[in-house]
């Protein structure tokens, strides 16, 4: 029986590296809003874009492409809400809030840019434990079962069963395993598909799916 493989641990590792990146921006933001004061307000569209772009792309790595598209709609929103605010001059040094705004023009862009890529850092560090579990996986440690599989939604947690054997995951766990709620995004496979589980620790390291004969 031939099987496709339509998921592996190792595909966590862009993830990963997107999260670092995400985590070394925050921090290099983070520092020259200190030091510079209101210096970047004026740079807030680049960082909102900078920070859409990159947590659109973490959701993409991880498929849920619902939740990349959400975070184009809510860039779209706050690039509107600041251009409506926007001031009639420019000295940046000196620009006020008007009346009906809380804060200064850009801030709230600026803000929103850093906390998606706080986001994408929050989504993508976690996933350097499939680092260890790809090699634990190339090592031959994963436990192997196959069979046709149940797909069984339960309250926050989805499972699919396989030779009698249950292993449940959620999307609100962010982990380097099989973590997809396919009952809600969809999937590779469905109920009744013959397909093999590479397990460790608890986690789906790996998911091959027969071919149809």
């Amino acid at each position: 029986m031939t099987y496709t493989v339509v998921f592996d641990v190792s595909e966590r590792l862009p993830q990963l590296a997107l999260g670092v990146v995400a985590a070394a921006l925050v921090v290099i933001l983070a520092v020259a809003a200190v030091s510079l004061r209101g210096g970047l307000l004026p740079r807030w569209p680049l960082v909102l874009g900078i920070g859409a772009g990159v947590l659109a792309a973490q959701f993409l790595l991880g498929q849920l492409w619902a939740f990349a598209l959400a975070v184009a709609v809510v860039a779209g929103v706050v690039i509107a809400l600041e251009l409506a605010g926007r001031p009639e001059d420019h000295d940046w040094q000196h620009v006020q809030p008007r009346l009906s705004r809380r804060m200064p023009y850009g801030q709230g862009g600026l803000l929103a840019g850093i906390f998606a890529l706080a986001i994408a850092a929050f989504l993508g560090i976690p996933m350097v434990g499939a680092l260890d579990l790809e090699r634990r996986l190339m090592a031959g440690e994963a436990t192997v079962v196959d069979g046709p599989v149940m797909i069984v939604a339960g309250g926050k947690q989805e499972c699919l069963v396989v030779d009698a054997q249950r292993f449940c995951y959620s999307n609100a766990e962010v982990q380097p395993g099989w973590n997809r709620a396919q009952t809600v995004l969809g999937g590779p496979f469905a109920t009744g598909d013959q397909v093999r589980l590479s397990i460790i620790d608890d986690q789906i390291v790996r998911i091959e799916v027969a071919a149809a004969s």
